[in-house]
């Protein structure tokens, strides 16, 4: 994946982004090239924080955004003409995502999913009684 962002207009609360992604798909089948603008508007510490760099993954806090909205329109798209889609993490480095799944203590098991309450299956029609005799 190649990405670029560039910033376009800031003022006190809101900046302006332009990006560009080009994504290629595994197997190398398809390249998707979208492009955009992105503004953000808030309180200037949380701009601050959206456009900071990640130290472990060196990726702008808005890019995983950005791509989040940019990967559901491919998706979409990709289905739509039957070719492969790109991964949904493809921002997440592999050592990453270890590290994630590493930080449960052995001892301490992850926690359960709620169970989905039962549901009762649908009531069948009545039937008169001299077909409910037949049926059986």
């Amino acid at each position: 994946m190649n990405a670029k962002l560039e910033e376009q207009k800031k003022g006190t609360n809101q900046v302006t982004l332009n990006f560009e992604l080009s994504i290629s798909t595994k197997p190398n089948v398809v390249k998707y090239n979208t492009t955009g603008s992105v503004t953000l508007a808030g309180k200037p510490d949380d701009i601050k924080k959206k456009l900071e760099v990640n130290p472990k993954t060196k990726i702008p806090q808005i890019l995983f955004t950005i791509y989040q909205h940019v990967f559901n329109s491919i998706y979409m798209l990709s289905a739509n003409l039957n070719t492969p889609y790109p991964p949904p993490d493809l921002l997440h480095p592999m050592a990453e995502k270890i590290q994630i799944l590493s930080s449960i203590p052995q001892s301490q098991s992850p926690p359960e999913k709620p169970e989905a309450p039962a549901v009762a299956p649908a009531a069948s029609p009545a039937q008169p009684a001299d077909k409910q005799a037949a049926n059986k």
